[in-house]
């Protein structure tokens, strides 16, 4: 396949759906029954892709699959396409067609089950005719769409002091960090971890091209606990920074709440005190809000409130 033109039209929107999917899950089977599919359909179609792109997108190991580095690369790019040609078409069909106006709301994966859920089917309780569109992407797609008027409000982490001036935020809740380890680390077993018990590891870091702000995040938690970390990674969603410490090692800061994403491989372990937490913000356009937009935003900050109680 080497030096092959992929024609995109060859390259089918569900090829790339069951790819993020299961790039998300770490699992066939689990991406499998989320898309309401086989497994066997699901492992077909993404050879196929992995075909017509001529690399290997997953290694398998041990009935478990990992992001290649290819993988990792087009995750974001595939993530991109999808929510693009989802919001045109339904731009299309707002403007020239007879469709209802729908309310697009982004949001962070590991939100998704116990906040972005819960809201949406309550707020479809209350307003029946009205509908919601759901993108799950990294914060600065977020905020870029949110510029282009591609998203009426946005679930996110911490953003810079230039974002915030940009938009009208609402802090929702704030989140402990937690060190996270392979599986196989000599501290992996402990209840706790300090922080400086870390200093001479090689970190993983989310991307501040995807995560506005977060190297310099990590970087003042650690000189904080009284080192520089190396950072030897850099990835661009919190699924990659998960299959990034199982597959080529190193330790990373992730909020607790992640770890109800699929982590087969490597371990969440509390910090000592002080912890480091992070922000959950709303982000939205300065701009007078809809009556239904009022209505979803209040329930999300509600079920946030909620979840941050515990």
């Amino acid at each position: 396949m080497a030096g092959r033109t992929v024609v995109w039209s060859e390259v089918e929107f569900h090829q790339l759906r069951y790819f993020i999917a299961a790039a998300e899950d770490l699992s066939i089977s689990s991406a499998a029954k989320r898309l309401h599919v086989t497994q066997p359909a699901l492992s077909r179609q993404i050879a196929v892709l992995e075909g017509e792109l001529g690399v290997a997108l997953f290694d398998r190991i041990r009935k478990r699959i990992h992001l290649t580095d290819a993988g990792r690369f087009f995750l974001p790019k595939a993530r991109q396409i999808v929510c693009d040609a989802e919001t045109g078409a339904q731009q299309l069909r707002e403007q020239f067609g007879n469709a209802r106006r729908t309310l697009r709301l982004g949001f962070l994966g590991p939100f998704l089950d116990d906040l972005v859920v819960p809201a949406v089917r309550e707020f479809r309780q209350r307003h029946p005719k009205a509908q919601v569109s759901l993108f799950d992407l990294p914060p600065r797609a977020q905020l870029d769409r949110l510029r282009n008027h591609e998203l009426d409000a946005a679930i996110l982490g911490n953003i810079s002091e230039s974002d915030r001036a940009f938009f009208t935020t609402r802090t929702l809740s704030r989140h402990k960090m937690a060190a996270l380890l392979p599986e196989d680390h000599a501290l992996a077993k402990k209840k706790q971890v300090k922080l400086s018990a870390l200093k001479n590891e090689r970190w993983v870091s989310l991307s501040d091209a995807s995560f506005p702000g977060r190297r310099e995040f990590l970087r003042s938690i650690c000189q904080q606990a009284g080192f520089d970390p190396q950072i030897v990674s850099e990835v661009d969603s919190l699924s990659m920074m998960l299959g990034t410490v199982t597959t080529l090692g190193g330790v990373a800061l992730i909020p607790e709440h992640a770890s109800k994403m699929p982590h087969g491989g490597c371990v969440f372990i509390p910090l000592v005190a002080p912890v480091p937490t992070t922000e959950l913000l709303l982000v939205l356009p300065k701009q007078e809000a809809s009556k239904e937009l009022t209505t979803l935003t209040s329930l999300i900050a509600e079920l946030a409130a909620q979840i941050a109680k515990g």
